[in-house]
């Protein structure tokens, strides 16, 4: 009935007060500050990782200041190689193409050059140590005496592999004058018998990190756990203890973000032992590392079973037990 309707409530009425259409702006309003924010959000997102992404996909040179003590991390270039105002090109026995750009993206190749000297120039991948192997086994290289390097580094597995058959070969190692030796490349450097650096040369060191293929110099999204970390830290020392460099070089390393380069100055390529005219006596070449065995693990002790009735009967039967009436000693002084 028409008496019994109720009168509508203050929320409706304050709603059926709106001007037609308001609700619908309201909430396109709100629909478009959500889009809005998101777009900021994404923005933002792509602005922080623009620098990074362009230090990795840089291939022309980048121009920096020379490094000074003191004032030594600059940005680390996986796919080039940094300039200054007046430095030079390297010069690579051997090679003749360019030595920037595309040169050092790939993946590291050899060239054979005058007086036993190979270039060694590119990224070291997955495989570069057989790939070197392969190149000193050739004739063109039989009478090969140093390796050239002008690398941004990459594998450190690999790096680790050739600096131990560059040693085993009896191989020298150098850094041509302004070339680049970065990341994983000094650990190659250090398996020299003698090693050098040119004058105007940029060494450098920083942290490990994993990659995703796709993507050098950056460190991947796949979780590495804490072990892993040490474990190829540890590596890294290992080998520069076994070559005669003071593995407190690797110190600057786990100090320098992977984004980042630790250039040594000509006194800390020194002071650390990596660069050495010389070739180094037993005494600075330490032992291998322990390999550990691994344990099966022993098996629960099986509880003692009980013991049988022959078992039992075959035991040193108890001491006898004197009664009243038994036959004993009469002791001297006692009351009968």
């Amino acid at each position: 009935m028409i008496g019994d309707e109720k009168s509508p409530g203050w929320l409706e009425r304050m709603v059926l007060a709106l001007p037609e259409g308001a609700v619908l702006r309201c909430v396109f309003v709100a629909l478009l500050s959500v889009a809005a924010g998101i777009v900021f959000i994404d923005y933002r997102e792509i602005a922080e990782a623009s620098p990074d992404e362009g230090r990795i996909s840089r291939t022309t040179p980048l121009p920096l200041d020379r490094p000074k003590p003191g004032d030594q991390i600059r940005p680390y270039l996986p796919r080039t190689m940094p300039v200054a105002p007046d430095r030079g090109e390297p010069s690579l026995p051997g090679y003749d193409g360019p030595v920037e750009g595309e040169a050092l993206a790939e993946p590291m190749r050899f060239f054979s050059g005058p007086d036993g000297q190979v270039t060694a120039i590119g990224r070291i991948e997955i495989g570069t140590a057989e790939a070197m192997r392969e190149f000193l086994a050739r004739p063109e290289a039989e009478d090969a005496k140093a390796i050239v390097l002008h690398s941004p580094g990459g594998s450190v597995a690999d790096a680790i592999e050739m600096a131990r058959d560059i040693r085993g070969l009896k191989l020298s190692t150098a850094v041509p004058a302004d070339g680049y030796c970065a990341s994983a490349c000094p650990l190659v450097l250090s398996g020299g018998l003698t090693r050098k650096a040119g004058e105007g040369a940029w060494v450098g060191v920083h942290q490990v990190y994993a990659v995703s293929g796709a993507e050098p110099g950056l460190a991947s999204t796949i979780d590495r756990s804490i072990a892993e970390i040490q474990a190829t830290t540890a590596e890294c020392q290992e080998l520069l203890v076994e070559m005669g460099v003071d593995p407190a070089l690797w110190i600057k390393a786990m100090q320098t973000p992977a984004a980042s380069l630790y250039v040594l100055t000509e006194e800390e390529l020194a002071a650390f032992r990596l660069v050495r005219p010389f070739p180094d006596g037993e005494s600075f070449i330490g032992p291998p590392a322990p390999r550990y065995p691994r344990f099966e693990a022993l098996p629960p002790e099986a509880p003692d079973p009980e013991p049988t009735a022959s078992e039992i009967s075959d035991r040193e039967p108890a001491a006898p037990v004197s009664r009243p009436g038994d036959d004993a000693e009469e002791v001297p002084g006692s009351a009968s």
